[in-house]
Formats: C-alpha cells, structure tokens, sequence
C-alpha cells in the first residue's frame, strides 16, 4: 500500500492504482484525510474492497464489462464483432474467475480454439481476452504462444467492369456501386441517407449494424476516420436521389450480401464476398497510380495500416484528383454498360416484331 503524503493544506493523501480506463491509461484514485493515519486506512479499505470484486468476477464478465466500456467509442461493427467473439471463442475460460485464471489455461484454450478455427480468428479473441484483463487486472502478464498467420494465396478477384456489367439493373445494384466507386463498408452503405447528399459530394456519417436481429443506427463521431466526405460522380449522385425512400437502400446487410454473391456466382465469378468490393477499389486505386495515403482517406481508413501503414497529411489537391480520376473512369464504364444495355434491349423488341 503506498504512503500518505502530507500536501499543502495540511491534509494527507494516498492515491491507489485503479488499473486502465476504457483508452488504456492508468488510473489513480485519491483518499485525502486530516491525518496520515486516516487517509491510508480508508486507501487500505478500498483496496480490499476491490481486491473482492476482482476475485469474484470472472473473465466472461470483464470482457463484457471492457466491452461495455468501449461502446460509445468504437463502431457498431466493431462492438458486434467483440460480442460475437465473446459468445464464440476460448469458451473454457469464459466462467474462471480472473484472479485463478492461468497462463496454461489460457495456452490450452488457445490450443484447442486453433485446431478447428484460422490463425486469424484466434489471435483477435485473444487480443480481446488481452484487452479486458488488461482493464480489470493489470498486473496479470500473458505469455501465450499464438497460432502463425498463414500467408493466404491471392484469389482471382473481378475487374470493376465485371461488378458492373453482372449487377447492372439487380435490386442490389446501388449499394454494390457505393461498396466499388466509393470503397465503403456494407454497414455504411445502410447508413446512407437522401439528405447526406450535398451537391455533388457525400457525407458519410452514418453506420447501419444488425444485431440479434435488431437494425441499429448510429452516427459516426467528428473524430472517427470513417467519418469523411466523397465527391459523388452524377450517375451514383443521380441514382441515391432517385431512391423510393430516404435511404439509398432499405436492403438488410444479409440480403446485400446474398444478391451478391449470388449474382456473382452465377455469372462465374464464385467465392467473391461483398467486402471484396473494397479490395477491388482497393486495387483500382493504386493500378490508377493513387497515392496509398490519399487512397486510405478515400477508403475511409485511419491510415496506411494495410498500405504501408504510414500516417501522413493529405493534400486537398491531390485528394480532388483522386476523386477526379477516379469519378471519371466509374461514370465511364458505367455510361458503357448502361447504353450497352439499353441497346440489347431494343434490339430483343426488334426481334420479337
């Protein structure tokens, strides 16, 4: 227990470690007495009072209660994703309480999880088993051998001209062509509103999560990087105004993902996710010559993570040109196959006269 120290006023205080806020940061808490005597016993009996509660919780609860603590911080996918890694994984340890728990429980946890799961999917339960203890008890230090990542093949992914052309006139087709042009995530496709439309540009400050079945909206903060705003080609302008509602798309992030793939499959092209859209931007972006720091503020990432993982400043001029550019070649090929289309069409009434 540490000592009190006597301040300026002539009162004693003791500050008690209180382990790490919902950031990371080491927290202190303050007893300030008359006497020395005083604030040190009323630090003691904190301790202990808190000594119990962590000998009582266990680490099913302090990943819920870490999980609780980032909600309002952290994206509703992100939060779902921690939920269901919770109910999921390293289940062995779920009911331990957190001051019994081991480093050999945790390593044969760990085991067993990687024998039927990917390298991937164990590491971040891991990670946020790590966090909560971290939280709630600091002082416990992991030594845990994780799984090696294995180097996943490069797949065979569509051009952008591939997406278009197969989903062209589909129910899904406008929550495709925001996933490819604007390299967004399902979930902020569903937050689109009419009204997020400001001339020729888009804010994209909204998110859409289903979560045990319930739709759940939430605005973006000024200071999340997904928070950002688009330059709209007039096709995809056009067609999010002339949406039956004022959503750009009223369709569950599980019918996005089933018209899709579904579509995709059947023109020949199996295997290809929704989220594959981003890594085709992605990919559009830097065959086009994007520079990989404005190409992360397009994507709406915090920085290079995947692309270098460098943080940098973007220019306003060279970010107009990467929507320039980029905005030019989708209206392009969209244009291409929309009048391509249109001439099938009349060309099948001809026949049929």
């Amino acid at each position: 227990m540490a000592t009190a120290k006597k301040l300026p006023s002539g009162s004693w205080r003791v500050r008690v470690y209180d382990g790490r806020n919902a950031d990371g940061k080491d927290v202190y808490r303050s007893f300030t007495a008359p006497t020395k005597k005083q604030a040190e016993f009323m630090a003691a009996e904190y301790a202990a009072k808190k000594k119990n509660t962590v000998e009582r919780m266990t680490v099913g609860e302090a990943i819920d209660r870490y999980i609780a603590s980032k909600d309002t911080v952290l994206s509703p996918t992100t939060i779902n994703e921690y939920r269901k890694m919770r109910r999921n994984y390293l289940q062995s340890l779920m009911e331990i309480p957190i001051d019994r728990l081991t480093r050999e429980q945790i390593q044969i946890a760990v085991n067993d999880q990687a024998r039927t799961h990917s390298a991937k999917t164990v590491i971040n339960a891991h990670g946020l088993l790590a966090a909560a203890l971290a939280m709630h008890n600091p002082d416990f230090v992991l030594r845990t051998t994780l799984p090696r990542k294995v180097k996943q093949l490069k797949r065979d992914l569509p051009t952008s001209e591939d997406v278009m052309r197969v989903m062209h006139g589909e129910p899904a087709e406008l929550p495709v062509l925001l996933a490819l042009c604007l390299c967004l995530r399902v979930s902020e496709v569903r937050g689109i509103r009419k009204e997020a439309v400001q001339g020729n540009h888009l804010l994209i400050e909204r998110v859409i999560v289903t979560v045990n079945g319930q739709h759940i909206e939430k605005v973006l903060a000024k200071t999340d990087a997904t928070r950002r705003i688009e330059e709209l080609p007039d096709f995809l302008r056009d067609m999010i105004l002339a949406a039956p509602t004022d959503y750009a798309t009223t369709l569950t992030g599980q019918a996005i993902y089933k018209q899709f793939t579904r579509r995709m499959a059947a023109a020949g092209f199996p295997g290809v996710r929704f989220h594959d859209l981003r890594h085709i931007a992605a990919s559009d972006m830097h065959a086009q010559g994007i520079p990989d720091r404005v190409a992360a503020e397009r994507g709406g990432w915090a920085g290079t993570q995947t692309m270098q993982q460098v943080y940098q400043h973007t220019f306003s001029a060279d970010r107009r040109s990467a929507d320039e550019q980029m905005n030019s070649r989708y209206a392009a090929m969209y244009s291409s196959i929309d009048n391509a289309n249109k001439h099938d069409t009349k060309h099948d009434t001809k026949c049929q006269k």
